[in-house]
């Protein structure tokens, strides 16, 4: 259990070592996961090397940007992520008037280069591999996990009592954030076969997805079985993360609203989605020059 954010004001100097462990703290009290956590620990620890233990009200905005030059090193991805961290950090300290004005105001982080989106199945493989999945069990995993784009560790946490008639409550999402996402009818029949059919084992175990024992997945579980039924398609590095990504781009190729697909997935903000638009109007492209029919005669 996470205990309240400690406070900072009765120390004489305020390191990087005293305040470290309140922001962290707070990380934690804001749905933060471990993963978070550790990277922001990461973050924090490359700054220190930079500034050492002296105080941080001290630190100016030309401080920052030597800081960022002491990064020179790193690759762009891990620049951007500790520049990040720092800038959060020092919000944090402003926001609670540890320090008199936040020194990272005004100041850019890194470019980031644009990170190729990853594996997007088509429409067409989508459907070969769903059709080609004989288990019952594995039918059912694939096609909720298309409907619902959920995260591996969101839909390990899906209890059967989530599952509503058009709907599933997701709890405890990225940020803590709890949602409810549309589950489509299809997906929903073969869910519900799933539950009545396979899981008498399991009658007693809240979780929706469980192993032949009867015991709810574990983390490395849903890539396990996604793999395998990959190879079997013909589809190599099958992911949740391809299926959410898959589904995403179709929402959009379709004319689904940015806002409503974004909702669907979690996504704090719209701009998390501008990869799966670009993506979705090379689908769009591609499905027009498949299927128009003057194309056809080409």
């Amino acid at each position: 259990m996470c205990t309240p954010t400690r406070s900072l004001s009765s120390s004489r100097n305020l390191s990087l070592a005293t305040a470290e462990a309140a922001y962290l703290d707070a990380v934690r009290l804001s749905g933060g996961s471990p993963k978070t956590v550790i990277a922001r620990t990461h973050g924090l620890r490359h700054f220190g090397r930079f500034w050492g233990e002296r105080d941080l009200r001290e630190v100016t905005t030309a401080d920052l940007q030597r800081y960022m030059a002491h990064g020179a090193g790193l690759s762009r991805e891990t620049a951007y992520q500790y520049a990040a961290t720092v800038r959060a950090f020092f919000r944090f300290l402003a926001g609670r008037h540890e320090i008199l004005l936040d020194p990272w105001a005004g100041l850019a982080l890194p470019r980031l280069r644009s990170r190729p989106l990853g594996r997007i199945l088509s429409e067409r493989e989508t459907a070969v591999l769903l059709k080609q999945t004989t288990v019952l069990r594995d039918r059912a995993l694939l096609e909720f996990l298309y409907s619902t784009g959920l995260r591996a560790a969101e839909a390990r946490r899906v209890k059967i009592e989530d599952v509503g008639d058009d709907a599933v409550v997701v709890r405890g999402g990225k940020g803590g954030r709890d949602r409810t996402v549309p589950l489509g009818a299809r997906a929903r029949e073969w869910v519900m076969r799933y539950a009545r059919d396979e899981r008498r084992a399991a009658a007693d175990v809240p979780e929706l997805w469980v192993s032949r024992k009867g015991l709810p997945f574990g983390e490395a579980r849903f890539g396990q079985i996604l793999r395998k039924l990959g190879r079997a398609a013909g589809i190599a590095g099958l992911t949740c993360h391809v299926l959410r990504r898959s589904m995403a781009t179709h929402l959009l190729s379709a004319g689904a609203s940015a806002s409503a697909v974004s909702a669907i997935l979690g996504h704090a903000d719209l701009g998390a989605l501008k990869r799966y638009a670009k993506a979705a109007s090379v689908e769009v492209r591609e499905t027009h020059r498949r299927t128009h029919p003057r194309e056809q005669d080409a």
